[in-house]
């Protein structure tokens, strides 16, 4: 892929930047066999960093296309204040209005997330009380191998570096490989794992959530 231009995060990007993390959001699959509303999903995912901290999202473009994007945040506490009292919130009153709160889908998730307690309550106790890092990544399928995300992960670190955090972390489902290769070749390392349960397609499984680490 060819003239790649990595730059900071504009407001035009926002409905790009949902698209490509709805289309990507289950290991590089839709987003759909997880959760019935993208919508609500990608408030979620995204609504933090392009709404609340959009200075530390970067966005990749090719022949004036978004084909990519790095959300950043630079202080887990306020990130985890902003979705507890914020995000959440809205998301769930959000998913009244669409009747998504009617769907099995929707019940199986929080079937899922009650399994999960305990890991929640670890990423409580890291958001909450940590000034560190964190960061999520999406490359549209016809940019990936193409040094995209890792241009983009680049500059995130940059910027990172420049505001003075000193540690940037990541999760990655231990089932994705491809991920799991690609922060490890960036130099992340896995610091901890937390064994998880996910709802997909109406099913659970169960897997490991790999917490990633760069020191800067």
């Amino acid at each position: 892929m060819n003239d790649i231009v990595v730059r900071p995060f504009e407001p035009g990007d926002r409905q790009a930047i949902r698209d490509i993390c709805c289309d990507g959001a289950d290991q590089g699959k839709p987003v759909d066999g997880l959760f019935p509303d993208r919508e609500v999903a990608a408030d979620i995912l995204t609504g933090y960093y392009t709404d609340h901290e959009p200075g530390s999202t970067f966005v990749a473009q090719v022949a004036g296309a978004v084909v990519g994007y790095v959300n950043g945040c630079f202080d887990n506490r306020r990130y985890g204040l902003v979705m507890f009292w914020i995000i959440v919130p809205c998301a769930l009153w959000k998913a009244v209005a669409h009747k998504t709160v009617f769907k099995k889908e929707f019940w199986t998730i929080i079937n899922s997330m009650a399994r999960n307690g305990h890991r929640l309550l670890l990423w409580r106790k890291q958001s909450f009380h940590s000034h560190e890092g964190h960061m999520h990544i999406s490359v549209v399928r016809a940019g990936r191998g193409q040094g995209v995300g890792a241009r983009l992960v680049q500059a995130l670190l940059a910027a990172a570096q420049a505001r003075g955090v000193e540690q940037i972390t990541v999760s990655v489902h231990s089932v994705n490989i491809a991920a799991r290769g690609f922060f490890e070749h960036l130099g992340f390392a896995l610091e901890k794992s937390y064994p998880m349960v996910m709802a997909r397609e109406g099913r659970m499984e169960r897997h490991e959530s790999l917490y990633y680490v760069k020191h800067l």
